[in-house]
């Protein structure tokens, strides 16, 4: 899996590229920790390239989300297909994570949360 980051108006953009399988989910559980430690807590996870995600991975955005939100930020998730869609739903990750239709808007609930 890939792994690929930006940052747009001072929030990390997060986009895996495949499979977030068992190893996958290490990989980006990594990535997450070193962004993390670099004093990024603002992440958008730019899930469009995702195609399935295993509770290994679940449980890495779970920790990397609950981490965030103690240090002041928080993690919102973007642009999710049906099927990864469905799991979240499923679970109930989509009433702890906020989801946005694009990476787009989910830097923009950053900015909206900011102002109120």
């Amino acid at each position: 899996m890939e792994i690929t980051q930006r940052v747009e108006d001072g929030i990390t953009v997060v986009q895996p590229d495949g499979r977030i399988d068992t190893l996958a989910a290490e990989q980006l559980d990594q990535a997450l920790q070193a962004t993390m430690a670099g004093g990024d807590h603002k992440i958008v996870m730019d899930m469009s390239k995702v195609e399935y995600i295993s509770s290994a991975g679940l449980r890495s955005l779970a920790a990397v989300l609950v981490k965030c939100r103690e240090e002041g930020g928080d993690m919102k998730l973007a642009a999710l297909n049906e099927r990864v869609t469905r799991v979240f739903k499923i679970i109930g990750f989509d009433i702890l994570m906020s989801v946005s239709d694009t990476p787009e808007a989910a830097i923009a609930e950053f900015s909206a949360s900011a102002a109120s």
